[in-house]
């Protein structure tokens, strides 16, 4: 099992490699042949259509995922699962398109190629079935899958993208990776079911799938209603632009935290289905300990780092979002740890009501921060509501989780990871001293602050995690048998 475990923690990362590193390279072209105010405009009608893909699923990604898992190894019963959730997704899809239609109409024909291009999207999206894909623990598909729909993406941003007119074209190329996963998924699905026809039994799941729904839709607003409530209280595209960049780049590196997550999610629902709390507990505090080893020294380079990696990225033209992104720049961890708490412990145990009490205590405070800071900071106001809306979320579920199972790592491992941590700020400024252009000062202060960290916690501290860790890369990649 373990081995097992790893090979998909493995093509996960794979998976997650190309998420991050692809986005990275069609950027720094990208947002140049753009500008602020061409991405404002893309990103304001792709987190409006990200909005309507919550509703339009229903809940069904979360609930789907944790139920394929319970039924992966019973044929008949996950068959039956798939064609009653296919049909309360169209049912969704319908209502959630005709609402998302009076949205596009009221904004007028400026933007009319995007919207329908955002329709297309949420409808491709929610009938993509990645939650079977999760629930059966395909990560070798999906990171197979995943690496060539990028490559063929990021080859037609750099052809079809020559100018800043071309915003329709870029978006629309969304559209079309959507479609490829699509299709793949669907011929994946079809290939190892067999469907009979026989009584549908879709009103069972309309009660969890309420709570899934309530605590989606609440998710929905805290993380794309900031975008929205941004672009209606500034009227500025370029405010947009700078926001949404930065919170995709930090969102970039959230990521590479999530991936563990992403990988034991069925297996957590699986063993929390048989009760067997000792291995939940090991699992949850590795992954604890992973999540602040990795995440804590990502988050402070994003923020000491974060002038060069925005020049270097998008140009001068977006300096303004450097602000921004310090202020987002914890988010990774903070929302790292938010997902532990609820995907790996409220979920599995079918605490979802816990959950929803959560994301609308979070629902409520990004609305209202939203509306007071927007006006007064613009899209810093933005940041600092999303900042603080997440923590709220992170401590409200860690008190759920904490009373459902017990776990956590040592005190004395973490403030010898915050002290490692803060060995970065003389690197950095060291580096800044010595090379004056951003790009060598990125690439060479971002290398030396990991090998100080690792350096520190393998060499002095002993940290086991960290020696447990690097005898389990060095293993993956070949070196140690």
């Amino acid at each position: 099992m373990a081995h097992e475990l790893k090979n998909k923690f493995a093509y996960q990362a794979l998976s997650s490699v190309t998420q991050v590193l692809l986005p990275l390279i069609a950027y720094p072209y990208i947002t140049r042949v753009l500008g602020p105010g061409y991405l404002g405009k893309i990103n304001y009608v792709d987190f409006v259509a990200q909005m309507f893909m919550i509703f339009a699923a229903f809940g069904i990604p979360f609930y789907g995922v944790r139920e394929i898992a319970r039924v992966q190894n019973n044929g008949t019963q996950r068959a039956a699962l798939i064609r009653e959730l296919t049909v309360l997704l169209i049912v969704f899809s319908t209502i959630a398109l005709l609402f998302f239609a009076v949205v596009a109409y009221k904004a007028g024909s400026g933007n009319s190629t995007l919207y329908w291009l955002g329709a297309a999207n949420i409808l491709l999206s929610t009938f993509s079935y990645d939650w079977y894909v999760q629930g059966m623990e395909a990560f070798r598909f999906t990171a197979i899958r995943s690496l060539l729909v990028r490559l063929a993406m990021l080859l037609a941003f750099f052809v079809f993208v020559k100018a800043g007119t071309d915003y329709t074209i870029y978006y629309g190329i969304f559209t079309a990776g959507y479609l490829a996963i699509t299709i793949i998924n669907i011929s994946k699905l079809l290939s190892e079911n067999s469907f009979v026809k026989s009584p549908l039994q879709y009103r069972r799941h309309l009660k969890p799938l309420w709570h899934f729904f309530l605590t989606s839709s609440a998710i929905s607003i805290y993380i794309y209603f900031d975008t929205i409530l941004l672009r209606q209280l500034t009227h500025s595209d370029a405010a947009v632009g700078y926001y949404t960049l930065s919170l995709k780049m930090v969102k970039i590196c959230q990521v590479a935290l999530l991936t563990a997550g992403m990988v034991l999610l069925p297996r957590l629902s699986f063993l929390a289905g048989a009760n067997n709390r000792d291995e939940i507990k090991v699992y949850l505090s590795k992954l604890l300990s992973l999540l602040l080893a990795a995440g804590l020294p990502l988050c402070t380079i994003l923020y000491l780092l974060a002038p060069e990696i925005i020049e270097v990225i998008s140009g001068k033209a977006f300096i303004p979002a450097v602000p921004v992104m310090r202020i987002l720049a914890f988010l990774p961890l903070v929302i790292g740890l938010s997902n532990l708490f609820s995907f790996q412990v409220l979920v599995p145990f079918k605490q979802e009501k816990k959950f929803l009490v959560a994301v609308i205590a979070g629902c409520i405070t990004s609305i209202g921060l939203n509306l007071w800071l927007i006006p007064i900071f613009a899209e810093r106001g933005s940041a600092y509501a999303n900042i603080i809306t997440e923590i709220l979320i992170t401590l409200i579920t860690g008190s759920y989780a904490l009373k459902i199972i017990r776990f956590g790592g040592s005190l004395s491992t973490m403030l010898q990871t915050v002290f490692c941590c803060l060995l970065f700020i003389p690197v950095v400024a060291a580096v800044r001293v010595i090379a004056a252009h951003p790009l060598p000062v990125l690439c060479v202060a971002a290398a030396a602050c990991l090998i100080v960290y690792y350096s520190v916690q393998y060499a002095i501290f002993k940290n086991s995690f960290i020696r447990e860790l690097q005898q389990y890369i060095s293993a993956l990649a070949g070196f140690k048998k």
